[in-house]
């Protein structure tokens, strides 16, 4: 527990740094190198499970695929269709057995499309609806996810009875999942209250019943993947929580979520 709780003394003032201070383009340099980190250890659990992807095209149209969408160079359908389109051809001229370039073309396309585009988002999230509006639910976005991990950690450690999903998390509970969602909920209402009242409260307690349900979500997805590997782990880079895509997996389904709410169902 003190390696984890010491890496969170190091981390969260560093993301907290970049969401109130990042300018657009700092804050989309930060996106890049998180998510290519996540990559190397992305295609670290596919080797593990017997699929050779090429990481090198991964990098490439992961970044290919967040400056194009930041810079407006196509609509997104199109850019979506130049990575498959992409995909395909350096599969069909890789010197490889035929079932591992398709194999290997179906590693790389995850990975890219997972990554680039459950990070962008958060990008318009924190400037697309206005600089002050943006950064309060980003603050309210990170505080569900990091408020609700840690408490399902500490209630499942502590109340934790019924497993939650035996075959792809063995030791997430019912009494943790409940706890993280309902601790999400609290720290969300109580910065409403304290310190952004001028957002609606009904669109903050749905936004934060949301955020927790996809988060653990997301946490569960990125077990599944770590499970098939047979592994506990993606990387042992932070001390105390393993990877960084453990660390990051709720937001990756919480990001994209987030700012689908706001864009289709928020009215001050």
């Amino acid at each position: 527990m003190l390696p984890r709780i010491a890496s969170a003394l190091v981390l969260i003032p560093v993301v907290l740094a970049l969401v109130f201070f990042a300018s657009p383009a700092v804050l989309l340099c930060a996106l890049g190198i998180l998510g290519s980190a996540c990559l190397r250890e992305y295609f670290r659990l596919m080797e593990r499970m017997g699929l050779r992807g090429q990481p090198w095209f991964g990098h490439a149209g992961f970044w290919f695929l967040i400056l194009c969408l930041h810079i407006k160079l196509l609509p997104g359908e199109l850019l979506l269709s130049v990575v498959v389109l992409s995909s395909f051809l350096v599969s069909i001229g890789r010197q490889a057995p035929m079932r591992e370039r398709v194999t290997g073309m179906m590693v790389n396309l995850l990975g890219i499309v997972y990554l680039a585009l459950c990070l962008y988002p958060a990008l318009p999230l924190r400037y697309e609806f206005g600089e002050k509006l943006g950064l309060k639910w980003v603050l309210i976005l990170l505080s569900v996810i990091w408020v609700g991990d840690t408490a399902a950690l500490l209630a499942g450690k502590a109340l934790g009875r019924t497993r939650f999903s035996p075959a792809i998390s063995p030791k997430k509970t019912n009494e943790g999942a409940v706890a993280g969602l309902l601790a999400g909920i609290g720290v969300a209402l109580l910065l409403q209250r304290l310190f952004f009242p001028e957002l609606p409260v009904k669109h903050v307690g749905a936004v934060a019943l949301l955020l927790g349900a996809v988060g653990q979500l997301g946490d569960l997805a990125e077990s599944m993947l770590k499970r098939a590997a047979d592994i506990k782990d993606s990387s042992a880079l932070i001390p105390g929580h393993g990877g960084v895509l453990d660390r990051i997996d709720s937001l990756l389904f919480a990001i994209p979520v987030l700012y689908l709410y706001l864009l289709k169902l928020y009215s001050p």
